[in-house]
């Protein structure tokens, strides 16, 4: 489509070209007025001057029409000396609304696991675990980053302040679905795992739990003098500090601080994301400072949480401290063979002839359905983390410190109660008394370092080492224990890892690395296999 300036550009040159040939009408036409004053051979040279003229006239043309069309310049502005070359490849936006996303898949072995998922979101799941039964050789998904579909905007409304929105939506490509954790552990409701047969696939809890934005929903409003408040469903302030100092960069294949979402949840995965919650982060010169608060939907302080960050930015790093709250933490197992059959029954009843066999003596699902029934192990979790980064030659060293006590709740949830994604906890663990969970406070301790070179421009290299910790936390005859003859001995998890991502474009990065991780004590109480290692390559690719 022709634009003003090359329509411009046209009517100018047809004007040069009307120009010539008036002159050279006019002119023949003064020779054939004073022809009887001119010999018959000037004549002829003349007539053949106005031919040789008419004919560059008419090259003129035809080279104008065959040349692209040329933008016309401002006033005053020099001629370009080529082309204007095409505008760079960026997001896609339009009225202040961007459409991005992440889309990453990989192939991966390890030396024992348990099969590909379609709903969790690694697919697999990269540091030991307790059905790790078998070596898994498979194409698997979202290894250095969680694939997603991302719809933000920002738009300023008056007097330097903003609004600002993201809905956003994490997937499986491999699979096409929109990631359910949840979904990936009921799937496994009722399924054994033993040394001689498992069946059971990778099921671990999340925060992602198949809601329609189950990554971010939320919308607010920014100002670079008084800061950013944002409500709705978002990620926490913790989970935001340990994005920002995790040497890995929260990946889900080769961290375990990424993978598992305890860190980041304050104690439990779920709690990486909160809904119904408010955050207000602002920056005071070299310092920073944050608050968050959930609210229940209700009265009193059942289910709410509360996280503060303060910290600092200097010319090598930046550092900062954490504090978090959450009461009615929830976390979520499958049902057991026995706890399926007995799936439902009455939420409570008195034995007698009435009651069918196959619940006797059991509290349960209350007639959950099958796909939507969990067991629940619920606390109140308390953290406390301190994490930096410094800068050490053309490399960046990273690491952190995170602190997790774990209580029984103040307030109780019953059997029945719902958790993230509309999923219902049909079993719930004891949760007060000297037989409860958590009749002695578990502690919980993460540590973690690494370092990250950019080996060139395009090559980045990273090495890292992360540790958990967990005290005893049983009572009579497991009190203190540090063996593997109760999940309350107390235990330790230790993983190296490294990977090398190398920048083939703006767009498309290829990943290659692996991730050594073993278990012992109590941390290792009934699993199949204490150690594994998951090298896995993949790519990358940013919209």
């Amino acid at each position: 489509m022709l634009n003003s300036n090359t329509l411009a550009a046209t009517s100018a040159a047809r004007g040069r070209r009307s120009a010539a040939l008036s002159a050279a009408v006019l002119a023949a036409l003064a020779l054939t007025a004073s022809s009887t004053a001119l010999a018959d051979a000037e004549l002829d040279a003349l007539k053949q001057q106005v031919q040789a003229l008419q004919q560059k006239i008419d090259a003129m043309a035809k080279q104008q029409a065959a040349a692209p069309a040329a933008t016309a310049a401002a006033p005053g502005a020099a001629p370009a000396a080529a082309p204007a070359k095409p505008a760079t490849d960026g997001a896609l936006s339009l009225y202040g609304v961007t459409f991005s996303g992440v889309l990453d898949v990989g192939v991966q072995y390890m030396s024992y696991g348990t099969p590909l998922s379609e709903y969790f979101p690694a697919g697999t799941f990269s540091y030991i675990q307790k059905n790790s039964n078998r070596p898994i050789f498979t194409a698997n998904e979202n290894n250095i980053s969680q694939s997603r579909f991302t719809l933000s905007g920002e738009k300023e409304i008056m007097n330097g302040w903003s609004g600002i929105f993201r809905l956003e939506t994490a997937v499986q490509p491999l699979s096409g679905n929109i990631t359910d954790a949840l979904k990936s552990v009921t799937i496994d409701n009722g399924r054994g795992c033993t040394a001689a047969s498992c069946t059971q696939i990778t099921g671990v809890d999340s925060s992602l739990a198949g809601e329609l934005f189950n990554s971010a929903a939320f919308v607010g409003l920014t100002n670079k003098q008084f800061g950013t408040i944002t409500i709705g469903r978002q990620t926490t302030l913790l989970a935001d500090g340990i994005g920002k100092y995790d040497p890995m960069a929260t990946s889900q294949a080769f961290s375990v601080i990424g993978i598992s979402g305890t860190a980041a949840g304050g104690g439990d995965t779920e709690n990486r994301r909160l809904d119904n919650s408010i955050k207000y982060n602002a920056q005071f010169g070299a310092l920073h400072a944050g608050v968050m608060y959930q609210f229940n939907g209700a009265n009193g302080s059942a289910g709410t949480a509360w996280q503060l960050v303060m910290g600092g930015t200097y010319e090598k790093g930046s550092f900062d401290a954490f504090y978090t709250k959450k009461e009615d933490a929830i976390g979520v197992s499958p049902l057991s063979a026995a706890q399926v059959t007995a799936l439902n029954c009455p939420y409570t009843y008195v034995a007698g002839p009435t009651v069918p066999t196959s619940c006797a003596g059991q509290v349960g699902g209350g007639g959950a359905a099958l796909d939507k029934a969990l067991v629940g192990t619920v606390s109140d979790n308390t953290a406390f983390a301190l994490m930096g980064a410094y800068q050490i030659g053309t490399g960046k060293l990273f690491g952190g410190y995170e602190h997790i006590s774990f209580a029984n709740p103040d307030t109780p949830l019953a059997a029945g109660s719902q958790t993230i994604g509309g999923y219902v906890l049909a079993y719930v663990n004891v949760q007060s008394g000297p037989t409860s969970t958590y009749a002695v406070n578990k502690i919980l301790q993460f540590e973690f370092v690494g370092y990250k070179l950019p080996v060139t421009p395009k090559l980045d290299w990273t090495v890292a080492w992360y540790r958990m910790e967990q005290s005893a936390f049983g009572t009579g005859a497991t009190a203190g224990c540090n063996d593997t003859r109760a999940a309350t001995c107390s235990g330790l998890l230790n993983a190296y890892s490294t990977d090398l991502v190398y920048k083939m474009s703006k767009r498309l990065d290829a990943y290659g690395g692996m991730m050594w991780s073993g278990v012992k004590g109590g941390l290792a109480s009934g699993f199949l296999h204490t150690n594994t290692i998951d090298p896995t390559i993949g790519m990358r690719y940013t919209f």
